[in-house]
């Protein structure tokens, strides 16, 4: 499809909220079965992105032209032998920030140590303490890493890691952590930031990753203030806006009976789960503020909402940081967003249709499909098709291995005529 063509369709656009590594295995489920089900749309050819958080990672891929296919492929099934997605990749204990760390300790140590000397009666352990909680490092893991690997993800063949040069709009959400504003990268006065540098700033989860300095601003995570952000993906013009959230609050009195074992409520679960669910209910309770008021100021628009319902379980209960499972969220998704699609059916088929879109009740009502059943097509009917087959994957990540090959051999061939000049 042409950029002419883009700009003459009504503008659709895509807004994903946050939720870690089990957020990207869920939006990527849900996006395949949107992406098969959905005729005429293609969700890597859309008018505008808004990524946050986690989403922001997807959303990026996708303003770059990578298919659903394909990120699944990389993130998901983890078979790109160029771009590998692993925990011990993504989840490394920054040194940088535990050095730092000890280095401030023994400062703050000795200045207790000289508070309690000279005012015995009026130090308290835990004014103590509160001092030397300021030497706790500002993140866990080292985010650096998902920059670096966006940075060499963006670099090659028709892809950019620059908001400007994007055939797409695409805005990744952080909040300032000193003045609590949002920044939305890839706007105009912020599209100057890499877009691998603005990802790892809406991905910068409080206590787990430290803020990224950005034209000496600190920046975390996009979800700290609002959870989906879907208001500028309106502002920017999208007429149909698909929005996917992956995290939402747990109701166990709405799970069947005979699947509810011996959890009648959360406080069954301890403390860890009582949080957990707090939190999830602050996110989502905000979520759904902004949609009521979106309806509003936006009568005009389409916003179709996906996520998972209530009584869903297996998602509540899976670590939201794990990779382990990321084969069954990724499929729980794809099946939980085919039959929410089935059932919102009559609803679904005439708003589509004002957009040109078709919606496909034969994929829907095929019991044996997969998420991964389109990622496995014969060769005779890729060909009679023209659709994408896993040799292709292959076939791109040599070329990806490759390329990068040869600018690190020409970084280095550089660095050597360098000293010998």
């Amino acid at each position: 499809m042409t950029s002419d063509t883009l700009a003459a369709r009504p503008r659709i656009g895509l807004a994903l909220a946050g939720g870690g590594p089990l957020g990207i295995s869920y939006e990527i489920g849900a996006l395949l079965a949107l992406d098969e089900a959905l005729q005429g749309v293609a969700f890597n050819n859309l008018n505008v992105y808004v990524g946050v958080s986690a989403g922001a990672l997807i959303a990026s891929g996708l303003a770059n032209g990578f298919t659903p296919a394909k990120l699944c492929h990389i993130l998901v099934l983890n078979k790109s032998r160029a771009f590998p997605v692993t925990p011990q990749r993504f989840l490394r204990p920054s040194l940088r920030l535990y050095t730092q760390a000890l280095t401030t300790l023994s400062g703050r140590l000795l200045k207790a140590v000289q508070d309690a000397l000279r005012k015995p009666h009026d130090i308290s352990l835990l004014g103590a303490l509160s001092q030397l909680m300021g030497a706790v490092p500002a993140g866990f893991w080292d985010n650096d890493l998902i920059d670096r690997f966006l940075a060499q993800l963006y670099r090659s063949r028709g892809r950019t890691n620059d908001f400007r040069r994007l055939k797409r709009q695409l805005f990744v959400v952080a909040m300032n952590l000193d003045t609590g504003e949002i920044a939305r990268f890839g706007a105009k006065g912020n599209d100057h930031v890499p877009i691998s540098k603005a990802v790892q700033a809406s991905t910068a989860v409080p206590g787990l990753f430290p803020p990224v300095v950005i034209d000496g601003r600190y920046y975390i995570d996009g979800g700290t203030k609002k959870t989906l952000h879907a208001s500028t993906a309106l502002e920017a013009g999208a007429e149909l806006l698909f929005c996917i959230n992956p995290i939402t609050p747990f109701n166990p009195r709405l799970v069947d009976p005979r699947r509810r074992r011996n959890l009648q409520t959360l406080v069954d679960g301890g403390l860890p789960v009582i949080i957990i669910q707090a939190g999830r209910i602050l996110l989502h309770s905000r979520m759904r503020v902004g949609m009521a008021r979106y309806a509003i100021e936006y009568p005009d628009r389409d916003i179709l909402l996906f996520e998972p319902n209530p009584a869903d379980a297996d998602m509540f209960f899976t670590n939201i940081f794990s990779f382990t499972h990321r084969r069954r969220v990724c499929e729980h998704a794809y099946q939980i967003t085919r039959m929410e699609l089935l059932t919102r059916q009559d609803r679904l088929e005439p708003l589509l249709a004002r957009y040109g879109i078709t919606l496909r009740t034969d994929i829907l009502t095929d019991r044996n499909r997969h998420f991964d059943s389109h990622l496995h097509i014969p060769p005779e009917v890729t060909r009679m098709a023209g659709l994408q087959h896993p040799i292709t994957n292959n076939l791109s990540d040599t070329l990806d291995q490759l390329e990068e090959w040869l600018e690190k051999h020409q970084e280095r061939s550089t660095a050597t005529n360098i000293e010998v000049t």
